[in-house]
């Protein structure tokens, strides 16, 4: 099996060395899988040679191997998405031990996902940004609905031959800072050093031939960052370089900036993933500073709300031609509409006016509002088959963005309409707060008060 990530457009013209800088490039990652690994898998399963991602992209963020609120004939509905599922081992952690890991025709059959899949394989929930469990230097402590289980580097590598994924992110010593200040360079230098011992442990151990994704390490340390990132220039068993400090808490374009600054360090070639950088305005500002890809928490955490997405990139919107999303009850600057206000209880238009999606060509603004307010599951369905839709326009106009090399005009646009707003684009951070669904039969409070 192979991973290979090519610059496409302008930014192979120019060459590796102009993109060692930080600024936004396309690219085309490539999975190549070997008829050995594949011969595990049934025949009628069997993947094309070649799967390709065309990037900036996002990876479809799963929970327990599944789109939020959406089964496999549902997603279906979704086209053209990229071909890449993210699934975090956390999901699978119950008190007796891991199902999946007792399944050895790998997890893409567990969790009935189709082969022409790429499915990357993590160790951490993106949207939980407060843990409880310890780490030590034998283990990454994962609290799970069964407790704190301690992953350690054999585990893992025992569960990577059982699961067969395509991509891996070794377990790494992410530090949770609710007040870096307080946080002693000691302590991060022993997770940079606990990482990259977990690191050799992981590959070593392992014997399926997994493309390796490989932490940055150094918390908010300059210093302690350019030990780690030229640690991982000098290895040639990496694929590509992750960035994951969603429980720093510091304002994400510090944390962007210290992205950047590990950057500098590390080969230009390889693909770049940022975890935590969901957020449409987070996104888009991590790609001008030349991150390949995200994850699609962000849909899941508008659907948890009860919200429709309508914020707009460029001047086509996110839905493909549709000029301006700002549609009657829509809060303005918030990129999204509250479909809990009562002012929906008789509004039988779509979500948004123009899009194509299933649930705008199909339903009205009434009868989600109804579903929400029964407290009907059909109504997450609904919503996420929109925000999910509508973030692949997203992405889509980014490209196309880059294709023209008018990114950087329509980036400005769309911060200047959206980055001054208060309410556009926190419902990550809402969510970390929640426990249950907007469909649960358990009250919650949503939000202080009608948007």
């Amino acid at each position: 099996m192979t991973l290979h990530f090519e610059l496409t457009g302008a930014n192979a013209a120019a060459g590796v060395a102009s993109s060692a800088t930080a600024s936004p490039r396309s690219g085309r990652l490539v999975l190549d899988r070997s008829l050995n690994c594949e011969a595990s898998a049934p025949a009628s399963t069997l993947a094309p040679a070649a799967i390709a991602l065309e990037t900036p992209t996002f990876l479809k963020y799963t929970r327990h191997g599944l789109q939020p609120h959406l089964v496999r004939e549902v997603a279906a509905e979704l086209s053209d998405m990229p071909a890449c599922t993210r699934v975090q081992l956390e999901d699978f952690l119950e008190d007796d031990g891991s199902a999946c890991g007792q399944h050895d025709a790998g997890l893409h059959n567990f969790v009935f996902l189709d082969r022409s899949e790429v499915l990357l394989l993590d160790t951490l929930d993106p949207t939980v940004t407060r843990r409880v469990g310890k780490s030590t230097n034998s283990f990454l402590a994962i609290d799970s609905e069964g407790g704190t289980k301690r992953l350690t580097p054999e585990v893992f590598a025992q569960l990577v031959d059982r699961l067969k994924p395509d991509i891996i992110i070794p377990p790494a010593d992410y530090i949770e800072e609710p007040l870096p200040s307080l946080t002693q360079g000691k302590r991060i230098s022993k997770s940079v050093t606990r990482s990259a011992k977990w690191l050799d442990e992981s590959i070593a151990k392992s014997v399926y031939p997994s493309a390796v994704f490989a932490a940055v390490m150094g918390s908010h340390s300059p210093e302690l960052r350019d030990i780690s990132a030229k640690k991982l220039l000098a290895r040639n068993d990496v694929a590509g370089y992750v960035f994951n400090d969603v429980s720093l808490a510091l304002p994400f374009e510090s944390k962007l900036q210290l992205a950047q600054h590990s950057l500098a360090q590390l080969d230009a070639s390889k693909p770049r993933y940022m975890v935590g950088a969901s957020a449409p305005d987070a996104a888009l500002r991590a790609i001008l500073g030349g991150i390949d890809l995200v994850d699609s928490s962000y849909p899941y955490a508008v659907t948890e709300q009860g919200f429709a997405s309508t914020y707009v990139f460029g001047g086509e919107g996110a839905a493909g031609g549709i000029a301006d999303a700002s549609a009657a009850g829509a809060a303005a600057g918030a990129g999204r509409l509250d479909l809990w206000q009562e002012s929906m209880f008789n509004d039988f238009g779509p979500l948004v006016e123009g899009c194509s999606c299933f649930t705008c060509r199909s339903h009205h603004r009434a009868y989600i509002h109804h579903l929400l307010m029964t407290k009907e599951m059909l109504s997450t369905v609904l919503l996420q088959i929109h925000n999910m839709h509508w973030y692949k326009g997203f992405f889509a106009d980014i490209r196309s963005s880059l294709a023209r090399a008018t990114l950087a005009e329509d980036a400005q646009r769309f911060l200047e309409r959206y980055g001054s707003s208060s309410e556009a684009f926190g419902e990550l951070e809402t969510l970390a707060t929640q426990e249950n669904s907007p469909t649960t039969k358990i009250q919650r409070k949503r939000h202080a008060e009608p948007l």
